[in-house]
């Protein structure tokens, strides 16, 4: 299996700009509630596309998430001040395509704002990252701008690709990786596939972003 590159939430200054509408959305205050409502926005495979079936693991609601160290290793922590987060992880029969969706909430929107800009701040220098064991190797990750994608109060778009996967087997695969913030909410998308399908890529994790977004503006 590709791996993928998994949640970095954590840290830091909100750098995003404002993307959209100021659309209401719910607001929580318990970890129940948040649970709830992560259950209800974060997507299953069939949101993905029709031939999107489960991987394995499938569902995760830890509150350790993946971060990027100052020598460009991943690592985990445990965000500060979160309620709850869920990640679904889909993929394409075949291993064609590997994605997730991840929700997770805060207490509040400052907590939030330090969360999305953790997950900035390693594009600014680590062009090639790791897994703690060299094994996965990530190259050409940069920020890229999605104008089309609105309605959120932050936005970071990753884009990069995988050399190897976590097995150590050299592989040719890119990867999009969109994470928005929405008050006291960030909301996260991700999908790879072979190199030469990045288009793809951005279209499929835009689309994910708007329907979770969509999700919990009506929840």
């Amino acid at each position: 299996m590709i791996a993928a590159l998994a949640l970095a939430f954590s840290g830091g200054e909100d750098e995003g700009e404002p993307s959209g509408s100021s659309s209401p959305v719910p607001s929580v205050s318990s970890s129940a509630a948040a649970s709830d409502l992560a259950k209800r926005v974060t997507l299953t495979p069939k949101d993905w596309g029709g031939t999107f079936v489960r991987d394995s693991p499938y569902q995760s609601t830890g509150l350790t998430w993946v971060v990027i160290d100052q020598d460009c290793k991943v690592t985990t922590e445990s965000p500060v001040g979160a309620l709850a987060a869920l990640q679904r992880n889909a993929k394409e029969p075949g291993d064609t395509a590997f994605s997730y969706s991840a929700f997770i909430a805060y207490k509040e929107a400052n907590s939030a704002k330090r969360g999305i800009a953790r997950q900035r701040e390693p594009l600014q220098r680590c062009p090639k990252m790791s897994d703690a064991g060299g094994k996965t190797q990530y190259d050409n990750v940069h920020e890229v701008a999605i104008p089309d994608l609105k309605g959120f109060d932050a936005l970071v778009a990753e884009e990069g690709h995988i050399s190897s996967s976590a097995d150590g087997q050299k592989v040719d695969a890119e990867y999009t990786l969109l994470t928005g913030r929405k008050g006291q909410f960030v909301l996260q998308s991700f999908i790879n596939r072979a190199s030469g399908a990045q288009e793809q890529n951005r279209d499929d994790a835009v689309n994910a972003l708007s329907l979770m977004l969509g999700r919990l503006k009506s929840s």
